[in-house]
């Protein structure tokens, strides 16, 4: 499987809850294979301290209806990946007409947490907390 696929629960800091689909694969020269290590093994690494840190490229889209209507939002960034596992996720969105930027983190096998924020730097900004729960497809 080379697309990771979640789906998403966003909470506003009013209370505003709303759904969304996360869908992103891995970019480069090794972006068939889906694997991890394989992948960070690809990659110079970054000495940052005493750990290992290789930035693997990702793009996808993210689909939250009541923010982006029927249509899906087209984003790019990276997937810090230690040799134990992924370490941090950032996604960002240069549509001038739906930015965003979002940060998540594996906190299970198949479970991710983090924020969302929707049109950054704009009075109409939104302030989302995130779960994910990662939808399994047969092969």
């Amino acid at each position: 499987m080379d697309e990771l696929i979640y789906n998403l629960l966003l909470t506003g800091e009013q209370g505003l809850t709303v759904f969304g689909t996360l869908r992103y694969r891995f970019t480069g020269p090794l972006a068939g294979t889906g694997d991890s290590e394989t992948l960070a093994a690809s990659y110079p690494p970054r000495q940052l301290g005493v750990v290992t840190v290789v930035p693997v490229p990702v793009a996808g889209t993210l689909s939250v209806p009541l923010l982006t209507g029927f249509g899906r939002v087209p984003i790019a960034g990276v997937v810090l990946v230690t040799p134990a596992a992924g370490l941090l996720t950032v996604f960002v969105s240069d549509d001038p007409a739906r930015r965003l930027l979002l940060q998540c983190n594996d906190i299970g096998t198949n479970r991710i947490a983090g924020g969302l924020l929707w049109r950054p730097r704009d009075p109409a900004e939104l302030v989302f907390s995130l779960l994910g729960t990662r939808l399994l497809l047969p092969f």
